[in-house]
């Protein structure tokens, strides 16, 4: 199952980017288990429409290798759901089992409405790399993630975006640049472009995630990797390619 990693530095929107593709993803008919990665409670997860069934909030010890806990922690709540699903089938046939009996002492059915379903699991990860980067430099999140969507508000420096080492750039597989209500229309057209000039093969979208403005773009661009994880490498071989000609 697929790793979406939310990445980027702090204050930048990624869980209400998060919480924007949760959504788009279940709407497209998915199931996905939001992680959270950091000190931080589930409130604001809560406050952007994610079920509690699916979040789960991983917080390492000190000196614990964050990328292997959150793995850890995507293998217990999967074990834990499981488990949970086989308690409710048992109970459900054996709510059925004692109901025949009762039908034949005459004393009516008991309902199964206080038992509830079993649980779908989920088929797809949403992590927030909260605690695993070190501004845009950070190689756990790329170590991590099958799909690495890098957030980067439009008022951000150039500096920083020129910077060399900046893996959660290069290495991204869908930039998404935020905060575009908040900065000067100049100022964001600055910063797209020049993201577009460095990284032209890659989807690099200004969005308002408050809003929801553009964010079916991103969960467009996250189901297409979804589909078919070479469509990147084609794109850059393309490029490649018309800069030859």
């Amino acid at each position: 199952m697929k790793k979406i990693v939310i990445a980027g530095r702090n204050d930048a929107g990624k869980s209400t980017i998060l919480g924007e593709i949760y959504k788009g993803l279940k709407n497209k008919g998915y199931q996905p288990l939001a992680v959270g990665s950091g000190v931080q409670d589930e409130k604001p997860y809560l406050h952007k429409g994610i079920d509690v069934n699916y979040l789960h909030i991983a917080v390492p010890e000190p000196g614990w290798d964050v990328v292997e806990d959150i793995e850890r922690v995507i293998r217990d709540v999967l074990n834990k759901i499981e488990e949970k699903n086989k308690l409710i089938i048992h109970a459900r046939r054996a709510l059925e089992d004692l109901n025949k009996v009762r039908s034949v002492l005459e004393l009516g059915s008991l309902t199964q409405r206080d038992i509830p379903k079993p649980a779908e699991l989920p088929n797809v990860f949403l992590i927030e790399a909260v605690g695993i980067n070190d501004g845009y430099k950070s190689i756990e999140s790329r170590e991590l993630a099958d799909i690495l969507v890098t957030i980067i508000p439009a008022n951000i420096k150039g500096e920083i975006i020129l910077e060399a080492g900046n893996v959660l750039l290069d290495e991204a597989d869908i930039i998404v640049v935020t905060k575009i209500d908040e900065t000067p229309r100049d100022v964001t057209s600055t910063t797209v472009k020049m993201l577009k000039r460095i990284y032209p093969y890659k989807p690099i979208i200004p969005v308002v995630a408050t809003q929801g403005v553009h964010m079916d773009l991103v969960t467009e661009e996250i189901l297409k990797l979804m589909i078919d994880p070479l469509i990147l490498i084609d794109k850059a071989e393309q490029h490649r390619d018309t800069k030859k000609h």
